[in-house]
């Protein structure tokens, strides 16, 4: 009997950090990406099992299936894992309504740009889904202080009550260049710190991060 599935869809603009926050992930709750972004072969550089979805494909979903259609075939794609991960494009995809997701996790910069387009995002997907589960990622990669941090959370903060959206969590990601390192050396985050202990050292931030954000989803 297949198992009740629950898809993870990463949204939002080109370079933000979706596909290396999907990317680890997948590896930590032991499933699939779909790579919806048509100007990226994801195969070619995951370490994990990912299928790229063309865009010409409708997207339905049931209990257990995520269902691609186009005019002369049906897909069915399932998750021994429970989950699946959507990864998509770095421009607007109107399918994000669509996959009808149980959780929508939208990553941003610390730019008030940044900032200002993921509002905009969530609220296209609560105008579609109101009771859609958002969480936020925003990407600290390049702030290197505490005080530069606790000024961008602030910012950040005051967008999220400025348009009604306190309510859903935020995860800080830290500074790291295991997102790097995985492409680069196509291995897998568990790979990569065996290799030394002074790696395993150095990505603890990142694995606390993945792990906590997992928890959140109930992985």
């Amino acid at each position: 009997m297949k198992k009740k599935i629950k898809i993870i869809t990463f949204a939002n603009f080109r370079s933000c950090g979706k596909s290396s926050n999907a990317r680890l992930l997948a590896e930590r709750i032991g499933t699939s990406i779909l790579n919806f972004d048509s100007e990226r072969n994801a195969e070619h550089y995951n370490a994990i099992n990912t299928i790229n979805i063309k865009p010409n494909k409708k997207i339905s979903r049931d209990e257990e299936n995520l269902i691609l259609r186009d005019d002369h075939t049906e897909q069915k794609i399932s998750s021994n894992s429970g989950f699946l991960i959507c990864d998509l494009g770095g421009y607007f995809d109107p399918r994000v309504t669509d996959l009808q997701s149980d959780f929508y996790i939208l990553p941003t910069f610390d730019d008030y740009e940044s900032m200002s387009e993921t509002v905009k995002t969530a609220k296209y997907i609560l105008k579609a889904h109101p009771l859609a589960k958002i969480i936020f990622i925003l990407n600290c990669a390049f702030l290197v202080t505490q005080k530069e941090k606790d000024i961008v959370l602030k910012q950040w903060h005051e967008q999220l009550e400025i348009n009604s959206l306190e309510q859903f969590k935020t995860f800080l990601m830290p500074r790291t260049n295991i997102c790097k390192k995985l492409v680069n050396d196509y291995k897998q985050q568990t790979e990569l710190e065996n290799e030394n202990a002074t790696l395993k050292h150095s990505y603890r931030g990142i694995k606390s991060f993945v792990d906590d954000l997992s928890n959140e989803l109930g992985a």
